[in-house]
């Protein structure tokens, strides 16, 4: 029971402070990202999208898949991590070099010259992650995530200062290159400060080939996440125009600002967590449900909520010009609304060592996803259509983790589907209720303010009449962190 209490006392710290260095970073990220819309064109975000579509891919070799292993390793060292630095290192610095050469071909295939510059200065960002990927690995495992919180806050405000500052001396695009890259540098200074790990000349085969059992797998399974993800944006970027992928990257970025606060928030601290209990399979069910539950019900209003007020806020945040993003925000609210539930079961899969698994789901699932993008780009050949594919697609691997978390993790499919469902019956009255006022007034910005006190007031009420038990739980967990505050 002690021992119960203290993993409990642990993990709400842990939440509260990855969720204050979460809110804090993407707070900060909304708010620059309105600025430099509104100072900047989007066929600017639409060459940056396609720039970084080939970053991220890269560093899923450095950030998602390898130092994952020294988080799920239990009683991981120092010999751990400075052989998993220099293996990420020198991994890193090839494929800075490799973007280095191709810059000029994929400029070509683009047709866009400005490409080979940015392609490669905004590269650095990968050997930077070298370093950056084995900090977080630290902070996971020593769930350090307060000092992480202000390491994060502050690098996050001085990239958001460069960016911005770069944009009013009419930079372009490059105001994004800047803040892009000074955001992974002040990051991983900052952290520096705080964690103080510093590399060693320690280097272990045996441990590498340890750590690389359990993370080739997640890299294969990162490169397809990611490759797919990004699919689409290489497609619209070839195919259509930048103007148009600066629209459709707008509009997936704007919900995935908001919903990874939370998401991102609980997965942080629920790998970790699981890993310690994965020899407990009640607890770790037990865990990933109420985990999948507290998440999907704080998303659901937000994301239901910005589906709704999408175009006023729109044009408000970001002027007219932006107009065209709102199909494709609303499209993707409804993608990410449906992340909590597969988020949790990947990582219990994860926490159990069974990145097989994980790998095999990602390879059936992606397959349809391609699929669904052939189809909607040869039969309806438009933007629109394809970030519809992504939602259709979205809904597939909402099943095949469902099933997969059902049979290894003890989580019920139908239990995952009733979890999801619940928030979203209150969500779809708490909608009905914003539209009623969205014409209370002229002003645009009173009209928004009132509907999101509207649709807040609206989810609270319909949680306490119907004895939602996420509602209770918060508020039980809510007070009895103030109870242990105010005892300290």
């Amino acid at each position: 029971m002690i021992e119960e209490r203290n993993v409990r006392k642990t993990v709400l710290s842990g939440l509260f402070w990855v969720y204050c260095e979460t809110m804090a970073a993407q707070v900060m990220t909304f708010a620059v990202s309105i600025i430099l819309a509104r100072l900047l064109e989007p066929g600017h975000y639409g060459i940056i999208a396609i720039v970084n579509v080939f970053i991220n891919i890269a560093n899923v070799f450095v950030t998602s898949s390898f130092s994952l292993s020294l988080v799920q390793k239990k009683n991981t060292d120092d010999l751990d991590c400075n052989t998993m630095f220099w293996f990420n290192l020198v991994l890193s610095v090839i494929l800075y070099f490799m973007f280095f050469i191709f810059a000029p071909f994929i400029a070509e295939y683009y047709e866009n010259t400005s490409l080979i510059r940015i392609i490669r200065i905004l590269s650095l960002r990968i050997p930077l992650s070298a370093y950056n990927s084995i900090q977080q690995a630290i902070v996971s495992n020593h769930l350090a995530f307060r000092k992480s919180f202000y390491a994060t806050s502050i690098g996050t405000f001085f990239s958001a200062a460069a960016g911005i500052f770069a944009a009013f001396f009419n930079a372009g695009v490059w105001a994004l290159v800047i803040q892009n890259l000074s955001s992974i540098v002040c990051n991983t200074l900052f952290l520096m400060a705080v964690i103080r790990w510093h590399p060693k000349c320690m280097f272990s085969l045996v441990r590498l080939k340890s750590l690389l059992g359990f993370g080739w797998k997640l890299l294969l399974t990162g490169l397809l996440f990611t490759g797919y993800s990004e699919l689409r944006t290489l497609v619209i970027g070839k195919r259509f125009s930048t103007k148009e992928l600066g629209y459709y990257d707008k509009g997936y970025t704007f919900p995935k600002v908001i919903a990874s606060n939370i998401d991102a928030t609980i997965t942080k601290v629920l790998f970790p967590t699981l890993s310690q209990s994965q020899d407990k399979r009640k607890r770790l069910c037990e865990m990933a449900r109420r985990a999948a539950k507290t998440s999907a019900y704080l998303m659901t209003p937000v994301l239901f909520g910005l589906a709704t007020i999408s175009f006023p806020l729109v044009k408000l945040l970001l002027t007219e010009k932006w107009i065209p993003c709102v199909p494709y925000l609303k499209i993707m609210c409804l993608v990410w609304w449906m992340q909590p539930t597969q988020s949790c079961s990947i990582q219990a899969i994860k926490a159990i060592g069974r990145s097989d698994l994980y790998l095999y789901v990602e390879i059936i699932s992606k397959t349809i996803g391609v699929i669904l993008i052939i189809f909607s780009v040869k039969i309806y050949d438009s933007v629109y259509a394809i970030a519809i594919s992504m939602f259709i697609g979205q809904m597939f691997a909402v099943i095949l983790y469902g099933w997969i978390s059902s049979k290894y993790i003890g989580y019920r499919f139908r239990d995952q589907l009733a979890d999801l469902m619940l928030p979203a019956m209150l969500g779809v009255i708490m909608c009905f209720g914003v539209k009623l006022v969205e014409n209370i007034s002229e002003i645009l910005w009173v009209c928004i303010l009132v509907q999101i006190v509207t649709g807040a007031f609206f989810y609270i009420l319909l949680s306490f009449l119907f004895k939602v038990e996420e509602f209770q739980y918060l508020l039980k967990t809510g007070y009895t962190l103030w109870r242990e505050k105010c005892k300290d």
